[in-house]
């Protein structure tokens, strides 16, 4: 029954998001919401199609799964993707009805589903690297989404230094998980975002500050190539 968890909890993730997309919650689309709380971080709303390479991956994944004769994956592991999933999909709820609070939590509470399988990983390596994918992600949704949580409670004078402290924070957390874990498609995830936030958010500081997160990215990964 185990190799099914994730055929199941896709299904539902994928159902209920197209379905709250279609038909958004309270009147208001996603984008309504991004709109209505505007930030500093916020990307190009094309940023957010590295969902549907978020997806496809958890399909290949529960074919592996299922097809497969695959014994390295526990079933704790499963249970823990399987939840991070299912919560994306709520997360949508709070969100559409401008509960920012709880939105923040839920997300945040993906961010710790997922970094527990990054910190204990699974001997399958497919697991590890559609997980390691999934978790950059929602990473990079939980910074953003605490932007919005300021905007929301009307904090966000101060923005080059939430700038200065999202920029370092990102940085850190790269550098220790991929010197720790050799996360490397964490690079890939943050350049993508970078990009796409340069391009919708120009101004100065913020192309100076995302090409130095960039630099410091890209020199964390020769460090590590170096290293080994």
């Amino acid at each position: 029954m185990k190799k099914y968890i994730i055929m199941i909890s896709s299904i539902i993730t994928i159902s209920l998001t197209t379905y709250f997309s279609l038909l958004p919650l309270a009147w208001f689309s996603q984008a309504d919401i991004s709109w209505l709380y505007s930030t500093t971080i916020t990307p190009a709303w094309y940023t957010f199609i590295i969902w549907s390479l978020i997806y496809l991956s958890w399909i290949i994944l529960w074919i592996y799964l299922v097809i497969g004769k695959n014994k390295k994956v526990s079933k704790k592991e499963l249970f823990y993707l399987a939840s991070a999933q299912i919560l994306s999909a709520l997360w949508l709820i709070p969100w559409h009805y401008e509960i920012i609070y709880v939105s923040f939590f839920v997300i945040f509470l993906i961010l710790w589903l997922l970094f527990y399988i990054i910190k204990y990983p699974s001997k399958d390596l497919y697991f590890n690297k559609i997980t390691e994918l999934y978790f950059w992600w929602i990473l990079i949704a939980t910074i953003l989404n605490f932007h919005v949580l300021l905007v929301f409670i009307w904090k966000y004078t101060y923005w080059l230094y939430l700038w200065v402290i999202s920029i370092l924070l990102g940085v850190l957390i790269n550098y220790y998980l991929l010197k720790k874990y050799s996360t490397y498609l964490s690079s890939f995830v943050l350049i993508w975002a970078l990009i796409w936030i340069i391009i919708w958010q120009w101004n100065d500081y913020m192309l100076i500050s995302w090409i130095i997160w960039i630099f410091i990215t890209a020199l964390s990964i020769i460090l590590k190539e170096n290293k080994e």
